[in-house]
């Protein structure tokens, strides 16, 4: 019977081990050789008073100093010897001598990353698992195996208290991922043969009494519950069973404690409602009426039963059910690992006591002892093995491989390291999508056509236990959250970190919404954004160069998709020479009103300055002249958002203060400083057509009354005023309501009338008359991802704006345009002209759809019509014959409403074609006809 020491069983004899260590062992072996007779005659040839070289002095003063270093008395170290031939990986060696008190049974070895959920255990003697390991990367074996440890014993499996102990307690040495596949796909085989239409229902009816018990009525507590000695025992028992079941969690104080009661309405309904529930005092109880027998997807009786306490009746139903394999008093087959926080058993049980709830599980222990021998950390070089030997048989079932191996776990921690601004905003279903896992996946597994992170361990198809360690991670990156804090993080790390032109978080404000001016221009909205006023201004030292030398004509949009709680506002321009489109700057905020705008373009104007030493200049502030241009802001489009205009307008006022006293060039016997932020808007704002025309679009107002809204957006109009005096005269409520907005705004007349306004001629026809730039670089970051966190969208509004950046770069520099298209302006008329000739032609094809079915209708009606007509003709003969009784006269009356009815169908049909002909291609004509009977 062969015999190995341990110190050869942890130097196994493969040939890659011994390859691996023959430097190391050849040193080990030379430093434990015997120097007796070597000293010995050393004693012989250099008596007292022999000299030699220096260099054999030192020589010798440094084996006393070995000596000398060496403890009193030192360890006896074994004699490492030649390993034995070695052997196949899946045949074990048998009988293996561990040391004088322990043999093994069986010895199985394993190469480099072998994972062993299920390691092979004895009965009679252990079985050893010996594993090669990376020294510089000692991931330990014993933490892949599924089996629960203990000290040092398993710790079995949890199960049902109401399953069969006896057969969950079969012992078992040897297991496979196929023999759990096996059980389960046994009890699944069990579950169809028991299914039927009436287990649906009863299973669906008993979740629904769970969820009742564990529910209750969560309403506020109004009125006081009046329970009895044994009631408040049996609550103070489900209090505590409940908090155990949701893993301590508790019902806030406060909530009503009234019964839930079953009963129908007055239409015979079936309803569960509290106690306490009026319809008319206090309807703020639980009311579900949604067990109705509409759809009969409850079992009522059993419902009616459990509720209204009736035991008889409860016994009767759960007994039929049982008698046919299933509810409450059935056999439970429930399992689940030791090392799940599952608790109690999910389906219903009837306790000794007749308590019906979900029970606790008990745990089915396991006499498997574990022993793991490994080398000190200083000698893993020396011997890169660990031994584990498996002792007992485990009586308890499979557990499931629920536990991801720590250098897996290791491989998926480094691809959520690459994710980079992707990691805030990452969920289990973004991460299986993302290119960065289907790629690691496709080169990791080629022999797979549609890889998936379960191919990488079984273990990850659970996405909760994947949402786990995306929290890890997301803790590890993110230590101050996704929100405020950790962009406050963020900027302190950008701040310490980066030199001054990398630094894209520039400013970062809070106020108290208390504190904060209102003006009836803000829009608040119902959406709860705290009791903060918060803005972000982001943009590179780049960004504000830009600014000053093509900030001629601006646009600005702000979008709400991208994140979470915030709006992102844009600042951005065409760059005329490249025509390409250029970002400024990227804000975050979490209100649109007009101080926090104001608070924007102030922190704007004092980053330009602190990045470049010079301030914006604004064309009706720092102009000499009426044509003075160079160097300056000449015209600003935005929508009609009143806090963004109103906001400008004040932050323009505040420039205005801050500067010499000036004659203002459009009203010369004022000065810049006297101007209203409305007045300030007038010689600089524009107002986006689109959205303009799309305001008139939605407005109930008849075709002729939207004529006359849109001929206001113009150059010079002949008859202002009395326009406005027709659409209030014609437009109805919505006309005036209409009206009334853009005459109270302050700013839209002049915003879309150049009579109006104050801005230069030729201003004017050179600047935007829309924002279309400004959103499509918004949608165009959508694409990044939308509905972020802040930090997420923040970082991912980074990479774009330095994306867009470097192209602008390459574009100026190696005249590398970002398309194909060569940046001419034909180009962009071309693409503009297309696009509205496309969206013209769409609409008159749809309108000539539209009346095409209008025809249809008006067809259909008019031979209702007829037929109605002739009846009432055939009616009328009958009565002028006096060959009717008098229920000729009553049909006669009938027809001759539903005549009139389809008349007037039939007109509205055919005024309703002639508007729409109008809009249509006039190929299509509307059919009419004479309703003269």
């Amino acid at each position: 019977m062969p015999a190995i020491p341990l110190v050869e069983l942890l130097n196994p004899a493969d040939e890659a081990g011994r390859l691996a260590q023959a430097d190391m062992r050849s040193r080990a072996v030379a430093g434990l050789v015997d120097l007796t007779p070597q000293l010995d005659r050393l004693a012989r040839l250099a008596p007292p008073g022999t000299r030699a070289p220096w260099h054999i002095q030192q020589k010798l003063g440094d084996i006393l100093d070995y000596f000398h270093e060496l403890p009193q008395n030192p360890p006896a170290l074994p004699v490492l010897r030649a390993p034995s031939p070695g052997r196949h990986l899946d045949t074990p060696q048998l009988n293996v001598q561990l040391n004088q008190k322990t043999r093994l049974s069986k010895l199985y070895r394993y190469p480099l990353n072998t994972v062993v959920e299920y390691p092979e255990t004895g009965t009679s003697k252990p079985v050893g698992h010996l594993f090669r390991l990376d020294p510089d990367d000692w991931q330990a074996p014993e933490l892949n195996i599924a089996y629960s440890k203990g000290h040092p014993g398993g710790h079995g499996v949890k199960v049902c208290p109401r399953s069969d102990i006896d057969a969950l307690s079969e012992p078992h040495t040897f297991a496979t991922r196929e023999l759990i596949s096996t059980r389960l796909q046994n009890d699944r085989e069990d579950r169809l043969q028991l299914a039927s239409p009436n287990k649906e229902v009863f299973a669906r009816t008993a979740a629904y009494l769970t969820a009742l018990r564990k529910l209750g009525c969560c309403r506020p507590l109004v009125e006081i519950t009046a329970l009895s000695m044994t009631e408040l025992e049996t609550k103070e028992a489900t209090d505590f069973y409940n908090s155990q079941v949701q893993r301590g969690y508790r019902p806030p104080d406060g909530t009503c404690e009234g019964r839930l009661v079953f009963e129908y309405d007055a239409y015979d309904n079936p309803v569960v409602r509290c106690e306490h529930y009026s319809k008319s005092q206090n309807r703020d109880h639980f009311y579900d009426n949604s067990v109705g027998t509409a759809t009969g997807a409850y079992n009522l009786d059993y419902i009616e039963a459990v509720l209204c306490q009736d035991d008889e009746e409860i016994e009767r139903i759960e007994q039929a059910a049982f008698d046919l394999g299933y509810g409450p008093l059935s056999e439970c087959t429930t399992v689940t690992n030791a090392s799940s926080q599952k608790a109690f058993c999910p389906f219903d049980h009837r306790t000794a006591d007749g308590e019906l709830n979900q029970p606790l599980m008990i745990r089915l222990e396991c006499s498997v002892k574990f022993r793991v021998f490994q080398p000190l950390e200083e000698f893993r070089h020396e011997c890169p093995y660990i031994l584990i030997t498996s002792f007992g048989s485990h009586t308890h079932p499979i557990p499931l491989p629920t536990k991801t191996p720590p250098f897996i776990r290791a491989q998926l921690f480094h691809l959520f390291d690459t994710l980079a601004e992707d990691l805030p905003d990452i969920t289990p279903r973004r991460f299986l999508r993302h290119p960065i896992l289907k790629s690691f996946l496709a080169s990791k597994f080629t022999h797979i056509p549609k890889p998936t992170l379960s191919d990488l361990h079984i273990s990850l198809a659970n996405r909760s236990h994947l949402k786990a360690y995306i929290k890890q991670a997301k803790e590890f990156h993110c230590p101050f959250g996704t929100g405020w804090q950790g962009v406050v993080h963020l900027k302190a790390l950008q701040d310490e970190n980066l030199p001054p032109e990398d630094r894209y978080i520039r400013s970062m404000m809070s106020f108290d919404i208390a504190s904060v001016e209102q003006h009836e221009e803000d829009e608040w909205d119902n959406t709860d954004r705290g009791t903060k006023l918060r803005i972000i201004v982001c943009m590179y030292p780049k960004g504000s160069e830009r600014l000053l030398e093509a900030g001629r004509y601006l646009q600005s949009d702000i979008a709400f998709k991208r994140i979470v709680g915030f709006l992102e506002f844009e600042i951005a321009c065409m760059e005329r020479g490249s025509n390409t489109s250029i970002i400024f700057c990227r804000v975050f905020l979490n209100r649109q009103s007009a101080v926090a705008h104001q608070h924007v373009f102030a922190a704007i104007e004092d980053i330009v300055f602190e990045d470049t030493g010079k301030r914006l200049r604004w064309r009706h502030l720092h102009a000499t002249s009426l044509d003075d241009y160079d160097g300056m802001i000449l015209e600003w489009a935005a929508d009609q958002h009143r806090g963004q205009a109103k906001g400008l307008g004040l932050h323009l006022q505040n420039v205005a203060a801050q500067l010499p006293p000036k004659q203002d060039l459009h009203e010369i016997h004022r000065t810049i400083q006297s101007l209203g932020p409305y007045e300030h808007l007038e010689r600089l704002f524009r107002l986006c057509s689109n959205h303009y025309y799309r305001n008139i679009k939605t407005t109930a107002v008849t075709l002729e009354v939207k004529q006359l809204m849109r001929s206001l957006l113009c150059l010079e109009h002949p008859n202002w005023d009395l326009t406005l005096n027709t659409i209030r005269e014609k437009g109805g409520k919505a006309g005036n309501d209409w009206l009334r907005d853009k005459e109270t705004s302050g700013f839209v007349f002049p915003a879309i009338c150049w009579e109006r306004s104050r801005i230069p001629w030729d201003v004017w026809r050179a600047g935007d008359s829309n924002t279309n730039l400004v959103e499509s670089v918004h949608s165009d970051v959508n694409r990044e991802g939308v509905r972020c966190t802040l930090l997420g969208g923040l970082q991912k509004g980074q990479s774009f704006d330095v994306m867009r950046l470097n192209s602008l770069e390459m574009n100026e520099q190696f005249g590398i345009r970002p398309s194909y298209s060569s940046g001419h302006l034909s180009e962009n008329a071309f693409t503009s002209l297309r696009k509205r000739d496309n969206a013209q032609r769409r609409r008159i094809l749809q309108a000539d759809e539209k009346l095409e079915k209008i025809n249809t209708k008006i067809q259909k009606t008019f031979e209702l019509l007829q037929k109605t007509r002739t009846k009432i003709m055939q009616k009328m003969n009958q009565l002028f014959a006096q060959a009717a009784d008098d229920n000729v006269a009553v049909e006669l009356d009938k027809l001759g409403k539903t005549a009139d009815k389809e008349v007037n169908t039939l007109e509205g049909l055919m005024e309703e074609g002639r508007t729409t002909a109008k809009a249509g291609s006039g190929q299509v004509h509307l059919l009419t006809y004479d309703l003269n009977p």
